[in-house]
């Protein structure tokens, strides 16, 4: 999904950014897109599982400026996809996501800060406007 251009977005603090979802669950991309789209995201992009991911954010299309990624996932989960995050190098910000427990979602963050990663924060599923809102205005003030 890539959003296109409208007045609100031209004017909007996150016009400029790059956002990458890497989620299973179609209904979670769907809804994430339309937030940052109301939001005034100027691009996301989705992938479907981790690989998907990993190979997003080392394409050929340049890296997100920030990568929401679900913790549990088939395949690479995103505990895998943050070690690849930090094996290519990756500089953006994380926002980690997941219908687990507070507990779960802030080992996670810890790992993630240990592989060097920017974490933006943590969000439990299901997801708010406001909290995404809130995290995203993070990244503006970096």
């Amino acid at each position: 999904m890539t959003a296109t251009s409208t007045p609100t977005k031209l004017s909007s603090p996150l016009a400029s950014l790059h956002v990458l979802l890497v989620d299973d669950d179609p209904f979670m991309l769907e809804l994430l897109g339309s937030m940052l789209d109301k939001l005034g995201v100027g691009r996301v992009s989705q992938a479907t599982d981790g690989e998907r991911g990993v190979a997003a954010i080392s394409g050929a299309r340049g890296m997100p400026d920030v990568v929401i990624c679900d913790i549990h996932m088939p395949g690479k989960d995103g505990f895998q996809v943050m070690e690849a995050m930090a094996a290519s190098g990756y500089r953006g910000a994380v926002v980690l996501l997941s219908g687990m427990d507070a507990r779960t979602l802030n080992s996670a963050a810890l790992m993630a800060r240990f592989h060097h990663l920017h974490v933006l924060g943590v969000m439990t599923k299901p997801v708010s406007k406001a909290a995404l809102s809130d995290l995203l205005a993070k990244v503006t003030r970096l």
